[in-house]
Formats: C-alpha cells, sequence, structure tokens
C-alpha cells in the first residue's frame, strides 16, 4: 500500500511538472509573457514539497534538499519538510546534519512516526543499534505499528549483514 501510495504522488507530482514544464511558446510559435511563465513553476510551501518529494524517491536528494528549504523558506513550521530534509540529507551522507531536521520535525510535531523511524535509520547509518532500538520502541508505544515494522525491518538488514560479516 506504501509502495501504491509513493507512486501516486510520483505520477501526480511529474505530471503536474511535465504540464507546468512546457516551452512557453503558443502554436504560433510566440512566446508568452514572463510572469505567465513563472506563476506555472511551484510557489507554494506545498508545490516545493511535492517536487521534493518527487526527486528524494527519484534518487535526486539534492534536488530534494533544495525543494525542501525552499517549503521550509515559504512555512517555518512545515514539519513534513523537515523531516524529508532530513532523509535528503541523510542519504548525501551527512548523518549528523540530518538529526538536526528530524530533531526540528519532531519538536514541530512531536508523535511524528516517519521522523521517528528515519531518526532511528540514521542510528543504523552510524552503527549505533542500541539508539535505533530505541526509536523502534519508541514507535511501538505509540501505536505506529506500520513505521515500527518497516524500521525493524531496516534493524533486522543491520543485523543480519553485520552478523554476517
Amino acid at each position: 500500500m506504501r509502495r501504491f501510495s509513493l507512486i501516486l504522488i510520483c505520477l501526480i507530482s511529474a505530471g503536474a511538472l511535465f504540464a507546468s514544464g512546457s516551452s512557453g511558446g503558443t502554436a504560433s510559435g510566440t512566446t508568452t509573457s514572463s510572469s505567465t511563465s513563472a506563476a506555472a513553476g511551484p510557489s507554494t510551501a506545498l508545490d516545493w514539497y511535492n517536487v521534493g518529494y518527487a526527486a528524494a524517491n527519484a534518487g535526486k536528494f539534492q534536488d530534494g534538499v533544495n525543494a525542501f528549504t525552499k517549503a521550509i523558506a515559504l512555512k517555518s513550521d512545515y514539519a513534513e519538510a523537515y523531516n524529508m530534509l532530513g532523509f535528503c540529507t541523510r542519504k548525501l551522507g551527512n548523518v549528523k546534519l540530518a538529526f538536526t531536521y528530524y530533531d526540528k520535525a519532531l519538536s514541530l510535531k512531536p508523535n511524528f512516526p516517519e521522523a521517528r523511524e528515519y531518526y532511528g535509520e540514521a542510528y543504523l547509518q552510524l552503527g549505533n543499534l542500541p539508539r535505533a532500538v530505541q526509536q523502534y520502541v519508541i514507535l511501538v508505544k505509540a501505536g505506529s505499528a506500520k513505521n515500527a515494522n518497516e524500521l525493524l525491518d531496516q534493524i533486522s538488514d543491520y543485523v543480519n549483514k553485520n552478523a554476517n560479516g
């Protein structure tokens, strides 16, 4: 179900981006004004979030960082954007900075299971299994079974990988 939702969001975002990504010309070859072209691009925090989410799902993490940063500039209390900014930053290799973004997301939305799950994954990336398990326990206690199970899968993979050398 999660994979289907991600695919659906990506298709919707890609469709919107494709539709707005025309050359700016008309059928007669004349160009439209620059204000029309500028209005077609992302303008709200949600627009930038959707651009960043599509970029992250495509593995374009730097593009995701850029888009989530723009979303946050427009809406400073956007917990979801901070969470995904942390995700992209972590995927780019800066795990310590990612923790800063996850902390901000959790300060804005304390019961944010996706941020908690990514927090645990970041600990695994640093090799800190006990802290990752701690995040798993928090998710279980909060009743966030879906995210707890996803983190548990990551923990299991980590343990199996390290047990097999």
